[in-house]
């Protein structure tokens, strides 16, 4: 019996659910309430939006996530939630970095705004900067060369809108050297 039980355990962990779990660093306060990255296991996270200890909102996330973060990406007041996840995407077979973006449908409840299969170049990286309003997303990309440069972008109608260079040659220990 003992070996039955041990052998069933990892398929017990493969079907944990967005309810078993405490909430990470990752996280900012919204409408009274707290939305934030729950970090699961490597390949299972949720987006939560809690109020006094109880979900409003989950959104799933049965992905690697390499960055989460938030900003009004679009001039409405309402933060917008843009995560960094590793996978593929029906249109880009290769298990990459991508770009998703959540907004708050009513202020509460998440719904996919744009799920990036690409940016311009290889996403690397990226960050929100919310000095201007709307916030504009900051990328780190590689070109096909394998060199890297940095990008700006606005969210618009349909998925990222390419803005400028924010600098046309760079590196990752550049990039980071200044986040």
């Amino acid at each position: 019996m003992k070996t039955l039980v041990l052998a069933l355990l990892p398929f017990t962990l493969t079907f944990n659910s967005c309810s078993e779990s405490k909430p990470d660093t990752e996280s900012f306060e919204w409408n009274g309430g707290k939305v934030w990255l729950d970090r699961i296991s490597h390949d299972k996270n949720c987006i939560r939006f809690t109020k006094n200890g109880e979900d409003v909102s989950v959104q799933p996330l049965p992905w690697p996530v390499y960055r989460f973060t938030f900003g009004d990406l679009n001039g409405d007041s309402i933060p917008e939630i843009a995560v960094g996840v590793i996978k593929k995407t029906p249109y880009w077979q290769q298990v990459d970095r991508r770009l998703f973006i959540y907004g708050l449908y009513k202020g509460r409840d998440f719904y996919p705004e744009w799920r990036g299969s690409h940016v311009a170049s290889k996403l690397i990286d990226f960050t929100i900067d919310s000095s201007t309003q709307p916030a504009k997303v900051h990328t780190l990309e590689q070109r096909a060369d394998s060199s890297h440069y940095e990008a700006e972008y606005v969210l618009g109608s349909f998925g990222l809108r390419f803005i400028k260079y924010l600098k046309k040659e760079s590196s990752p220990k550049q990039y980071y050297s200044r986040k």
